[in-house]
């Protein structure tokens, strides 16, 4: 096997989201330059949800974390929007052996076929300022390796050019236990390859269906927990705050928190700063949209947008901006409250001014996602 090798003209741009910035990185090597939103817009994975835990498993094994939410329906998975959209034929496998994993990356390097690798953040030496947090739904590309040297070259979201990364931690992280079942990497690898044929629907016709993918999320979700459904949960919650969040928990890494702390922690982590662009991934979607505007794609051809279509589009941009304003105010009060009251924030933070601005997010996506409806395939 060949000791050392780099994919050939592939290169890293920073991102915000981890999978959107690792796909947006393979459709740049594929021939396909587009922006991050514009990936994450055509995969079509934004949404929301909202899981109460109080009274089942926790997401997060050791730990009685009450609450989840996320602005997200969808991950990377082979019958990925964007790819079908774009003409890509996307691969996933999967291995039960680090060893086994590892050797068949390496064979994909060596064609010049970069990967997007699923690992435990936790086994990143350059997350080292994270402590003790595993999170294995972290996703990396691998751009090569020296065996001799004992590193591979990975592109992850946030950090310029590739970062190296002993062989052996990659190893650990691809196969981590960490955490829940269906969170585990599995040494799990995505590789791309173009449709021989070459067929794809034009990009006027394509980001119809990932709008439509999108209000689906919103509007009519597959279960009660997601969407605008999900966002009415959200805000009915937060009065019961002031009961669910009393006393204290350990955190993800054992230690004994006040709860409230932890949780107002974690929602601001969840909703700002962990790989979702801000504003609960909504600043990513407000990119997509705007960049609707100026595409010359959608203005050609037999499937070009109508005049009244960018309108509608247009008409909710303001819509879009407020929402994510408010997400961020929600996080930013919450952290505020954290950072300065520590273990008794709960005691001084306003519920009621909280849940009036979750109530003015659901109206204001509720409006949002029904006008985007309009736009027809």
């Amino acid at each position: 096997m060949v000791q050392k090798h780099k994919v050939n003209n592939f290169t890293h741009r920073v991102g915000h989201h981890c999978e959107s910035s690792s796909m947006r990185d393979l459709f740049e090597f594929y021939g396909f330059p587009m922006s991050e939103p514009m990936a994450f817009g055509l995969d079509a994975t934004m949404g929301f949800g909202f899981f109460d835990t109080t009274n089942s498993v926790s997401f997060i094994p050791k730990s009685d974390i009450p609450f989840f939410l996320g602005g997200k329906q969808g991950t990377i998975e082979p019958n990925s929007l964007a790819c079908r959209l774009l003409g890509i034929i996307l691969r996933k496998q999967s291995f039960t052996s680090a060893d086994k994993g590892w050797e068949e990356s390496k064979k994909m390097i060596v064609e010049d076929i970069p990967l997007i690798l699923q690992i435990d953040l936790g086994f990143l030496p350059y997350f080292k300022e994270e402590g003790n947090i595993h999170f294995g739904g972290h996703a990396i590309t691998l751009a090569g390796y020296d065996e001799e040297q004992g590193i591979s070259y990975v592109g992850d979201s946030e950090f310029e050019g590739f970062q190296e990364v002993p062989i052996e931690q990659l190893k650990k992280g691809r196969s981590s236990e960490h955490g829940p079942k269906f969170m585990r990497p599995n040494n799990t690898q995505f590789s791309m390859q173009r449709r021989l044929d070459g067929k794809h629907p034009p990009l006027a016709a394509g980001v119809k269906l990932a709008i439509q993918k999108v209000v689906n999320n919103m509007l009519r979700p597959s279960m009660n927990n997601n969407g605008i459904q999900g966002l009415k949960l959200f805000a009915r919650s937060i009065p019961e705050w002031k009961e669910k969040l009393k006393g204290e928990t350990k955190d993800p890494s054992g230690r004994t928190i006040s709860r409230a702390r932890l949780m107002f922690e974690m929602i601001h982590g969840y909703i700002e700063t962990w790989g979702t662009g801000g504003a609960s991934f909504r600043n990513l979607y407000k990119g997509f949209l705007e960049e609707l505007l100026s595409s010359p794609k959608l203005r050609e051809g037999p499937k070009a947008w109508h005049n009244e279509e960018f309108r509608i589009i247009e008409e909710i941009l303001p819509i879009i901006r407020d929402s994510a304003k408010n997400w961020t105010l929600l996080a930013d009060s919450l952290k505020q409250s954290a950072e300065e009251y520590k273990s008794e924030c709960l005691a001084h933070v306003d519920l009621s001014e909280l849940q009036v601005i979750a109530l003015k997010i659901l109206q204001q996506e509720e409006s949002l996602f029904k006008k985007l409806s309009k736009i027809k395939i």
